[in-house]
């Protein structure tokens, strides 16, 4: 049952906004990434790797390599250059469909579904190299330790298994009378089309007495939610989401100013929108509705079906994005009990209380 949500909730992002759900820069969302572009930050990413292995001896041979969720294939192609054979798996089908189309090596790139929370559908000692990288954090750690198992038995000897899992969630670091904001549109009635994004300007004001954003200093970040209410009937609508405000710094007293987009809800109608602000573990940031932005949307039939890609939306069942984080202690051990060593740990914080990111290096006798 998990996998399957799981599977769906990154189908969704794969059908609507790929290359953004694989590589979240903030302006590249709504399907805004260049395909050269993307596909540059996997060649970066896999060049740092590469480095790594000519310095450390590891993998002895370079015949084969896996991508574990591999997604549309950004890192799968950056590592041709140095595989012979590299073969990508994910859990969403629309991901891998994406995959194939983008794939620039042939035969000597493939893709693979995998819908098993396992990898059974390779042998064992396989694979010369296993990388994964923003994969493990958005599956439950139940799962992802079975997957970083198997990930060893099917590793060959003298292989390498190099893999990011975050060891510590981010804790923030707010200031202890918290931060506040205060939130306003230059628009208070708008139309959209059903199974559409509607785009709303915000301005955003810090209305506290210290910093909102995220700096090698500051950790103290803002999100805004939305709610949908039928204006017709009254009743609140189960499609609620929320945008994370971008990380530049706002300082006490100054504005920030983006496009917030949201969803359709389930029928055309008339609706009440209502965006709201919180911090990161969902506490207001404001007492007064006065700061809240309640806007009116009329919702109208689409004139003609357009695709995920058009609109933007494929579905009007919302996907999300799990986040979670393993104590290096416990991935260690599983890979210990799998038949493998732990070579090196590499661990780091973008700021104060943010999200321990940590790779792991691993191989077998």
């Amino acid at each position: 049952m998990y996998l399957k949500e799981l599977q769906e909730n990154w189908n969704t992002f794969g059908e609507e906004d790929a290359m953004w759900s694989i590589y979240s820069t903030p302006e590249k969302k709504h399907n805004q990434w260049d395909e050269r572009d993307f596909f540059r930050t996997g060649i970066q990413c896999i060049t740092h790797l590469s480095t790594w292995m000519e310095n450390n001896g590891l993998p002895k041979r370079r015949l084969t390599a896996l991508d574990f969720g591999c997604g549309v294939g950004r890192l799968t192609q950056a590592l041709c250059a140095h595989f012979d054979c590299c073969v990508g798996v994910d859990i969403a089908p629309s991901m891998i469909k994406q995959a194939k189309q983008l794939n620039k090596h042939g035969k000597h790139c493939v893709y693979r579904l995998n819908e098993t929370d396992d990898l059974r559908v390779f042998p064992d000692e396989s694979y010369d190299l296993i990388y994964t990288e923003h994969v493990l954090q958005h599956i439950h750690p139940q799962v992802a330790l079975r997957y970083i198992a198997e990930f060893i038995r099917i590793l060959r000897p003298e292989g390498l298994a190099c893999f990011h899992c975050p060891s510590a969630s981010a804790t923030h670091a707010y200031p202890a009378e918290g931060i506040a904001c205060s939130l306003d549109s230059t628009v208070n009635k708008i139309a959209m089309e059903h199974m559409g994004l509607v785009s709303i300007p915000v301005r955003v004001t810090n209305t506290g007495n210290h910093p909102i954003g995220v700096n090698k200093t500051t950790n103290a970040p803002a999100r805004i939610w939305h709610h949908w209410a039928n204006q017709n009937t009254g009743e609140m609508i189960q499609m609620h989401g929320y945008t994370n405000v971008p990380a530049t710094l706002i300082e006490p007293g100054k504005s920030l100013e983006f496009e917030y987009k949201a969803a359709s809800p389930p029928t055309p109608d008339t609706y009440e929108l209502v965006l709201n602000p919180t911090n990161y573990f969902n506490i207001p940031l404001t007492d007064s509705i006065n700061d809240l932005i309640t806007l009116s949307v009329e919702v109208t039939p689409q004139p003609v079906k357009k695709s995920a890609s058009q609109t933007g939306i494929s579905s009007t069942k919302r996907p999300r994005s799990e986040s979670h984080a393993i104590p290096i202690e416990a991935v260690t051990r599983v890979v210990e009990l799998a038949g493998g060593r732990i070579v090196n740990v590499e661990s780091s914080q973008v700021s104060p209380g943010s999200v321990v990111k940590t790779f792991y290096y691993a191989t077998r006798s």
